[in-house]
Order: structure tokens, then sequence, then C-alpha cells
């Protein structure tokens, strides 16, 4: 694929804008699915097992449960499968440039195991977040602005960043994925909140 570069047509940008949601596409149903994890009954403990910081407060909180961490790596990673069958398999999309590391120079830009580790650092994100608003006291639920709107997403990236760094269009799309998660998260939330999957509509 190409190089994003201007001047170019709005159908090309348009294009390029549905590779770079396709590109953090991972992270976007990883923090999804860690919701409607609640839809299912087992695996509700929180990941903190209930144990207070030093300063007396909740580590995490009860919202942050394994339930949601393990719903979101499963269901991230397998959509990081199909991106990257769909994208680099069946249609070339992404550009199969080698990443060169100590035991291989072939893998394509977009590896299949890539939503694994953008996963990863999405749970990562989130769970700093929880930790920032309980040294903060703010309880579960509560909004920190502009971390709740897109921080995991940042996060999300740069787990990912070893393995995607050859790709062509990585600044277009980290720019484009920064700019838009807090769009999708004040479309998204209040729908997940009218389902109950979110006690909160932000």
């Amino acid at each position: 694929m190409d190089p994003f570069a201007f001047p170019m047509t709005a159908s090309q940008f348009f294009i390029m804008f549905g590779y770079a949601l396709i590109f953090g596409g991972p992270v976007i149903v990883c923090n999804s699915f860690a919701n409607f994890s609640k839809l299912f009954p087992w695996l509700g403990s929180p990941v903190d097992f209930g144990k207070n910081f030093k300063d007396g407060r909740r580590i995490f909180g009860d919202h942050k449960t394994w339930r949601g961490i393990i719903f979101g790596i499963v269901f991230g990673t397998l959509s990081g499968v199909l991106f990257w069958y769909y994208c680099v398999v069946a249609h070339d999309k992404f550009s199969p440039k080698a990443h060169i590391n100590m035991l291989s120079s072939g893998f394509p830009v977009y590896p299949w195991y890539i939503g694994f580790f953008m996963s990863i650092g999405d749970h990562f994100g989130d769970l700093l977040g929880s930790f920032i608003k309980r040294r903060l006291n703010i309880q579960s639920g509560g909004a920190l602005p502009l971390y709740d709107q897109g921080f995991w997403m940042v996060t999300g990236l740069v787990f990912a960043l070893p393995f995607i760094w050859g790709e062509v269009n990585l600044w277009f799309y980290f720019v484009t994925l920064i700019i838009v998660t807090p769009l999708l998260h004040f479309i998204v939330n209040p729908l997940a909140y009218v389902l109950k999957l979110k006690d909160v509509w932000y």
C-alpha cells in the first residue's frame, strides 16, 4: 500500500481512514468486550482481590474484574487474527515489509498476534486509569476527563509498537485513532449505558 501523502481525493482519504480503524480494531474490540462480559456471571471477582493500597483505598476497585480482562484479551486477540487475515493474507492492505529481529526477518507489519499485545496494552491503560482514580479518591465508575476518553488506545498501540513499527502509514493511523477514539467513546458509551452494560453514560 502506498504511503499517506497529500494531495489525495476524498475517497482516498476515507479509505485510509477505514484502514486506520481496522488497524486499531483489536484495541476497540478488547475495550468493548470487557464491558460486554458483564452479561456473563462467571469470573466476576475483582482484579485486585478486594485489597487496598497503602493509602487505605482500593488498588483498582470492583469494576475491574478478571472476567473483563479475559474476555477483552480473548476477543481482542481473535479480532487481530481476523483483521490480519483480511488485510494481509486476503487483500494485502498493510505493507508486508520485513520486521527484522534476532529470530526472523520476514514478519508482516501487521502480524496475526498483534491483537494480543494491543489487548494487553488496552488493559494496562484501563487499570492504570483506575489506579490513578483511586489515588485521587474518585470512586469506581467516576470520570477522569481526557484519560477515560482514549488513553487506552494510546497504550494499546504503544504495547504493539515493536511489531508494527515498519508500517509506512503508522503515523497516520496513530493520529487518526487518537482523534477518533474520544468521538467513538461518546457514541458507544451512552448505548452501553442504555443496555445496562455500563453503570454511567460516560
